[in-house]
């Protein structure tokens, strides 16, 4: 549960929230907000995943990692579409508009329920696929996803680049 809360809370900006174009943005900047802890204007993994645990995890017992957080790292990584481990609000509002973009499909402006129910089977069978087949995305040098939010067992990564253990970094 907490790894699907998790996934939505990334990918919310990506899935139209709104009868309109506009909604579906304010929805997307609204989460993003709300999501944003430090008030720093980007959401990192660490936070996103923190946001999800509180909404379904009794507080003070947020666990380390989630149980198996594939499905929020290939959300995640859709989202931060510049891979520098941050969602910024510019990302979340470019998701929401790609979304509400592809749920259109009359170009009509508004999204009908139809549009609505065939734009989420869509996407749940894309998330299957990009999660079966996620491989971490390469981390710009200094970027927050370089050094924070990885999870346990993961290779760390330097200059962009996965560092196996024992090899010199």
């Amino acid at each position: 549960m907490l790894t699907v809360v998790a996934a939505m809370l990334a990918t919310a900006a990506a899935h139209p929230a709104g009868d309109t174009r506009a909604q579906a943005e304010a929805a997307a900047m609204a989460l993003h907000r709300r999501t944003d802890v430090n008030r720093d204007g980007v959401v990192t993994y660490a936070e996103m995943r923190d946001f999800a645990a509180a909404m379904v995890i009794p507080q003070g017992k947020i666990p380390d990692h989630l149980p198996n957080d594939r499905m929020a790292r290939v959300a995640f990584d859709r989202a931060d579409r510049d891979h520098d481990g941050r969602i910024s609000a510019a990302e979340a509002i470019a998701g929401a508009d790609r979304a509400f973009a592809e749920a259109d499909t009359d170009h009509d402006g508004l999204l009908s329920a139809e549009e609505r129910g065939a734009y989420a089977a869509r996407g749940l069978a894309d998330l299957q696929r990009e999660i079966e087949q996620w491989q971490p995305l390469p981390c710009r040098p200094g970027a927050a996803c370089a050094t924070a939010g990885r999870p346990a067992g993961r290779q760390p990564i330097v200059d962009g680049r996965p560092v196996r253990r024992g090899a010199p970094g």
